[in-house]
């Protein structure tokens, strides 16, 4: 008997949930499950049932044929000439444009970036080794904060603030053994855009320049029981600690996993001597976005 009970009050609050909810019918007979917000005599403002942002959409009542209320009662707009009220189908492109769901503006990203020195006299790992014509260098660490809010039509900026850690380790036979690390501080600010394809599905695309601050550059020499360690950026460095990139890359997210890829690429010298760029030619990320 109590089985019973519960099983009846859970179908009755099912079936209040849905008796609350709204349904609007458009000309083309489609339908949308909402919450209607506000009604004129132009428009309709509403969110989406399933979606708990809170976010309002608003549709001309030209577009619309009919409005079911969760009580009961039903709205009719067959009578309204479409001419009199919507001649935007200009602006119909502009809809299906702008991303309906929520838009998970801030993430937690972690992946890996490669940097390469590209000068006249070289072109290799900017933390490495050159053996025999054979490129040989350490994956960097990349990690931190992805921020992308949105404006219109998918159209938003994408920034954050990320760790790269760059780590050199020569080969253990050699006479001498050299360990190199460097700690730098990406600041990205670009112009992104994002495509809805399904819902919880969409692609995006950027580019825009990144600042980016080497922290430290550490570089340990030991040979038998000789040690020294060199830190960069110093007075008598070659090196600039600044660099600036410009970047361009894709994404690909599916509810609140995130997938982008891209690369950037150096705009000044980061050498003070000779002509020499810094490019970080592909980076990879997964991020959790919410």
């Amino acid at each position: 008997m109590r089985k019973l009970i519960l099983s009846l009050a859970l179908v009755l609050t099912a079936s209040l949930s849905v008796a609350a909810q709204d349904i609007i019918i458009l000309r083309n007979s489609e339908r949308i499950d909402a919450r209607i917000v506000e009604v004129t005599s132009t428009e309709i403002a509403y969110t989406l049932a399933d979606d708990g942002s809170g976010q309002v959409f608003r549709l001309s009542v030209a577009e619309i044929a009919s409005i079911m209320y969760g009580n009961g009662d039903v709205q009719t707009f067959e009578d309204i000439p479409v001419t009199e009220t919507y001649n935007a189908d200009s602006d119909r492109w502009k809809e299906r444009l702008t991303p309906k769901y929520k838009q998970r503006i801030v993430g937690l990203s972690i992946g890996y970036s490669a940097k390469r020195l590209v000068s006249p006299s070289y072109k290799g790992p900017w933390i490495g080794d050159d053996e025999d014509g054979a490129i040989k260098t350490n994956p960097s660490l990349k990690a931190g904060l992805y921020w992308a809010p949105e404006f219109k039509y998918g159209i938003g900026l994408q920034g954050g603030v990320y760790y790269e850690w760059s780590t050199y380790v020569s080969p253990s036979d050699a006479l001498y053994s050299v360990e190199i690390s460097e700690h730098t501080v990406s600041f990205p600010l670009r112009v992104q855009y994002r495509y809805e394809i399904l819902k919880d599905l969409s692609v995006f695309a950027y580019t825009g320049p990144s600042f980016d601050v080497s922290v430290e550059y550490k570089t340990t020499v030991s040979a038998g029981d000789m040690k020294e360690t060199l830190y960069e950026y110093g007075e008598d460095s070659d090196l600039r600690r600044f660099n600036l990139l410009w970047g361009v890359g894709i994404g690909v997210r599916y509810n609140c996993v995130q997938l982008m890829m891209g690369g950037d690429w150096g705009l000044i010298n980061i050498s003070k001597s000779t002509p020499a760029k810094l490019n970080k030619p592909f980076f990879v990320t997964l991020s959790y976005v919410f």
